[in-house]
């Protein structure tokens, strides 16, 4: 029993340092015994064992959320299904096809500049 206790906190303290590497790495630098210091301040390390417990035992509560948030998401994103001569019916008409996003493409307006490097040699021209 008490090894569970020990494994359990150990394999935490672990996620927790994989979490502050990552956060490390490709967020902000931050130092581990601030992070704790802080945490302990606002209780989230409370938070994080009552998401990890949840996370190993799904309640069938937790698949009622996932359903409603599935069916919340599809209200909101509802797509009308067109075909092609629709959509080309729409683009020859000049009206925005639903559900396209508009992307903002501006030309240089540039001219090319020419190559600064040799070509590479293929395989067969190698002397």
């Amino acid at each position: 029993m008490m090894e569970t206790v020990f494994s359990r906190s150990g394999e935490r303290t672990e996620l927790l340092d994989l979490k502050l590497f990552f956060y490390n790495r490709f967020v902000e630098p931050i130092e581990q015994h601030s992070y704790k210091a802080w945490s302990s301040s606002h209780g989230t390390a409370s938070k994080f064992a009552a998401e990890h417990q949840d996370q190993r035992a799904p309640s069938h509560s937790d698949s009622n959320v996932c359903e409603n948030r599935r069916t919340e998401t599809s209200a909101n994103t509802q797509t009308t299904h067109l075909s092609f001569a629709e959509v080309m019916q729409l683009v020859q008409d000049g009206v925005e096809v639903p559900g396209v996003s508009k992307l903002d493409i501006q030309p240089c307006n540039q001219s090319p500049t020419p190559s600064q490097m040799q070509r590479a040699l293929k395989p067969w021209e190698t002397a």
